[in-house]
């Protein structure tokens, strides 16, 4: 755990280890104390509290109270952004309604097919194992270079559902266009553009709001809790629609 730039707690020691674990779990307060206020609730003493604080590469208990003060208020905000991943905003007012399109399309397919790269690579195996356990003869393609043309050849009744927040995964796009004009497979997209060009090649669109965020450029932090939520409707579903028992 990281802690106001110091990496490694695990080599903190003795008396250390008494202040730092006070300050976690008051992590609130600590701006508004003295020294000899968190020395008393860690039981040590305040020559001890200097020492972690400069141990933490702080000159001065003030200038770590500030620390102290804005890694809190960094926290809160992430907490605050995490409670609000999922808003009445997030999806469309049809999306039941187009759920109920798609589901009736996955219960007549004989194949079901989740495809998407990147971290809607692991919502497309998850998709898949989740309609498998419903009946549904579903698998999980994450190679957009698989050779999923020939595996079809002799089939019928295709469903490919693509998973990409962007809509504009070149390589998923490219593999999408080789199914364009098949007549055996039904094209579906989940995806957080609904302008998008794979969405645009969709029969059926399961769309959602989201924000992506990245970082160094190209590193992604976008949350897959969107796509998910709708992985785990579309199966509610299909379920109600088969009339699958509950147990």
């Amino acid at each position: 755990m990281a802690f106001f730039g110091y990496n490694d707690a695990k080599t903190l020691v003795g008396v250390d280890v008494a202040i730092y674990d006070y300050i976690l779990t008051h992590e609130s307060r600590i701006p508004l104390m003295h020294v000899r206020d968190l020395a008393t609730g860690a039981h040590v003493s305040n020559s001890s509290v200097m020492r972690f604080v400069q141990k933490m590469g702080y000159s001065s208990f003030p200038e770590f109270k500030i620390a102290c003060h804005k890694q809190s208020l960094e926290t809160s905000s992430d907490l605050e952004t995490g409670v609000q991943l999922l808003t009445a905003e997030t999806f469309p007012s049809t999306l039941q309604r187009d759920l109920d399109l798609v589901a009736q399309t996955v219960l007549a397919a004989n194949n079901v097919i989740f495809t998407g790269t990147g971290s809607s690579a692991n919502v497309a195996e998850y998709a898949s194992r989740l309609t498998s356990t419903l009946g549904i003869n579903s698998f999980p393609v994450t190679d957009p270079y698989y050779p999923l043309i020939p595996q079809l050849k002799q089939t019928s009744k295709n469903v490919l559902i693509t998973l990409s927040v962007s809509g504009q995964a070149a390589e998923v796009l490219g593999m999408l266009r080789q199914f364009q004009n098949d007549a055996t497979t039904t094209l579906i997209s989940i995806t957080g553009h609904r302008d998008s060009p794979i969405a645009k090649l969709s029969t059926t669109v399961l769309t959602y709001h989201t924000t992506e965020r990245r970082i160094h450029g190209h590193y992604d932090l976008t949350s897959q809790l969107p796509a998910m939520t709708i992985v785990e409707a579309l199966a509610r579903t299909i379920r109600r629609q088969a009339q699958l028992p509950h147990h």
